[in-house]
């Protein structure tokens, strides 16, 4: 059994994902991977780690492993415009959630058999989303103005948590992290901020923060882009066409912020029905795993 840090040399010569069988290496240290609670979702990822610029994700099976362009402890900013642009980031949310939705009815033999209630559960919080989805896409104005009003500084002190946690070290009491630490404070002061402002700051705040985050995403996936044209051309097809619907837009929120507005609501009313969706199917399969004779010994 090898370390899994001798079999990553081949991201550094230009391979975009090393792919490892978890039997075929030892157990990750604890003191050199840490755990990554905020990624973008992946298919069949059951957890992530990150050590330096490098990015795992683990699944059943398999380690996969790719190299960030910047650390996040280093470089918050630069890793959050680079690494995970938003227009990616609503783009593999949506992919996850489809693919998991299709393959729930093939994984009963991953549900414990303990929670015999659960699949009833997962069926009424499936179909209280569906509903919740079908509501937002038909009120889209009622439901940006009770986002702007309580969840947006909810989900902003909620994001600035691992921030934080991340960013010092109580016992004994350090910075980690001054990028990280700097970057949670002022997301958890406006979320705090939010709660006594007017709904209309909110929501320029909100379209600021969105066009600034796909404008810098654009510019530097048109910058990695460009430089490396020659050499990996067929790679960097992807990472120009998310430079390019960022650049869409961060101009739309510039130019028609009510397009913008309504276009993110119905991506939130579609991912919440995908996801009722997911939890009606992985209902029905605990379900049909329930109704599976039992051998008695």
């Amino acid at each position: 059994m090898q370390r899994i840090e001798k079999l990553l040399g081949p991201l550094h010569e230009g391979v975009w994902e090393v792919v490892i069988p978890k039997d075929e290496v030892e157990r990750l240290p604890d003191s050199q991977w840490v755990r990554s609670r905020i990624n973008i979702p992946t298919p069949g990822t059951i957890a992530s780690y990150r050590n330096g610029q490098y990015h795992l994700h683990e699944t059943a099976t398999e380690y996969r492993v790719h190299l960030d362009r910047y650390d996040p402890k280093k470089h918050p900013f630069l890793h959050l415009i680079d690494d995970a642009p938003l227009v990616l980031m609503i783009v593999d949310t949506v992919a996850a959630l489809a693919t998991d939705s299709r393959n729930a009815l093939r994984n009963t033999g991953s549900i414990l058999e303990e929670q015999k209630k659960a699949w009833r559960l997962m069926i009424l919080t499936g179909l209280f989303l569906i509903l919740l989805g079908g509501w937002m896409a038909s009120e889209p104005s009622t439901t940006f103005d009770s986002i702007t009003r309580l969840m947006v500084p909810i989900i902003l002190i909620g994001i600035s948590i691992p921030f934080l946690r991340s960013g010092i070290d109580i016992h004994p009491f350090r910075i980690q992290s001054a990028g990280r630490l700097i970057l949670g404070t002022g997301i958890a002061f406006i979320g705090f901020s939010a709660f006594y402002e007017e709904p209309e700051w909110t929501a320029g705040v909100l379209l600021l923060v969105v066009t600034a985050w796909t404008f810098a995403s654009a510019w530097i996936s048109f910058r990695h882009s460009f430089r490396n044209r020659k050499e990996r051309f067929q790679e960097e097809i992807p990472r120009f066409l998310v430079g390019t619907l960022s650049l869409l837009v961060a101009g739309t929120a510039l130019f028609a912020p009510d397009t913008v507005i309504i276009v993110l609501i119905f991506i939130l009313a579609g991912i919440s029905i995908l996801f009722g969706c997911y939890l009606i199917l992985e209902g029905i399969a605990f379900w049909r795993r329930m109704k599976k004779p039992r051998l008695k010994i």
